[in-house]
């Protein structure tokens, strides 16, 4: 069997019990599987939420009041704690782990986001197992920094190290869909996903659990992005951490998002994953056609809308008219000088000469989904 990279991601739910306590036993189990599937010659990176959760086992404090407050409190107490479960779990196999905290701020420069690359590269080749979390303290919802409950985070990760394939444990034995049968209505699982769909967003349940930030929907969506970069997601029932050895030994469990086959550059890696976005551009149906079909640059002229506030080699999504992310790119100018660009074209009604005909966004500075 080929060696594979493989990231974990565990939610925050999975990792309680029903009355909000951390589950050991299940850590212990995940730290077992984990250690086979390192032992077949794969290597594993994890991302973990909980430390909030792990922070209440600790520390008592009125949530009611400043909830960013206590969040940070509980996320500070709680993340000591949860590392060292887990690397006395580990410790049983003989295997070391390391933790790291990150925000999406820390993906926005090229240099930082190296830096990562780098020191997970190393801790994978030294056999340690890196345990990833966001950091908390630092990336507040008030800022719009948040991964949504990590799962954005196991994206980018995945992506960054070139992972093979990408695990989300939930409490759901996979994707569900309702079915009718002639006993009534019954949930069963999406085994296959093939493209990300308006029906497959369909059978997301329009919550979030308990305790964590992300819910169902933030799953798919976040593996219907990693399986556009060639990273075979699966979304799987947590609490049957075997679950994971299964697929990888070729058995069904959950629902799998199959890999596009897509093969990126470390560049484009960056853009398409590992970029914080500071604005948005509404393109024409003309410069959308100019993007996808005839592999151009996007031109000032093209562009019907900014959003944000963004400076030169900065990071921007691209959306059409109907608001449908296609892409992000790195700027060459400002929004400022942008939005000034746009207001006189409108006023003139001159366009394709002088400076609405150079590039918003060069051809070699653009990803496109």
């Amino acid at each position: 069997m080929k060696a594979k990279r493989i990231v974990i991601k565990i939610g925050t739910n999975v990792l309680h019990r029903s009355n909000g306590k951390l589950d050991y036993k299940l850590i212990t189990e995940l730290a077992g599987q984990i250690t086979l599937i390192r032992g077949k010659g794969h290597e594993v990176l994890v991302v973990s939420s909980g430390a909030v959760g792990a922070g209440r086992e600790l520390f008592s404090v009125d949530e009611s009041k400043n909830t960013l407050t206590s969040h940070q409190i509980l996320a500070s107490v709680g993340q000591a704690r949860l590392i060292q479960i887990y690397a006395d779990a580990f410790r049983e196999h003989k295997i070391t782990v390391a933790q790291i905290l990150l925000t999406r701020g820390d993906f926005g420069l090229r240099k930082s986001y190296l830096n990562i690359r780098n020191t997970l590269e190393n801790l994978l080749k030294y056999k340690i197992v890196p345990i990833v979390n966001e950091n908390d303290v630092v990336a507040t919802e008030e800022l719009d920094l948040n991964f949504g409950d990590n799962d954005l985070l196991a994206v980018y990760l995945a992506t960054l190290i070139g992972a093979d394939q990408l695990f989300f444990l939930t409490l759901a034995p996979g994707l569900l869909k309702e079915e009718t049968t002639a006993e009534g209505m019954r949930s069963i699982v999406v085994e296959k996903v093939h493209e990300l769909t308006d029906e497959i967003l369909k059978h997301c349940l329009p919550v979030t659990s308990a305790g964590g930030k992300g819910g169902m929907e933030s799953k798919v969506r976040s593996a219907g992005m990693a399986m556009s970069f060639g990273i075979d997601t699966y979304i799987i029932d947590g609490k049957s951490p075997e679950g994971v050895c299964d697929i990888i030994e070729g058995r069904a469990r959950g629902t799998h998002f199959e890999a596009h086959g897509r093969k990126i550059r470390s560049y484009q890696k960056w853009l398409a994953a590992g970029a914080l976005n500071k604005g948005t551009l509404f393109i024409d149906a003309g410069a959308e056609q100019a993007l996808l079909k005839n592999k151009k640059s996007l031109l000032a002229k093209g562009v019907t809308r900014v959003e944000g506030q963004f400076e030169i080699k900065d990071l921007v999504e691209i959306c059409n008219l109907e608001g449908v992310r296609l892409g992000v790119g790195r700027a060459d100018c400002t929004a400022k000088e942008l939005r000034y660009q746009i207001k006189e074209h409108k006023l003139t009604e001159k366009g394709g000469k002088g400076i609405l005909s150079k590039p918003v966004i060069h051809r070699n500075h653009l990803f496109l989904e």
